[in-house]
């Protein structure tokens, strides 16, 4: 994992196992207990860890 950050942005570069992990854990945060960047995130994650 790398993380990057300028002025006003932040950049993550995560490999695909750690991508996975970070998905499922996001995934196990009750809806109204995570913000909307959080299921953002999530759904983000998800779109490139499901198998092709």
């Amino acid at each position: 994992m790398q993380i990057d950050r300028t002025a006003d942005t932040v950049r993550v570069t995560l490999t695909a196992e750690e991508a996975e992990a970070v998905q499922g854990d996001l995934g196990q945060i009750w809806a109204n207990k995570i913000s909307a960047a959080g299921d953002q995130l999530h759904s983000l994650l998800e779109t490139v860890t499901e198998p092709a």
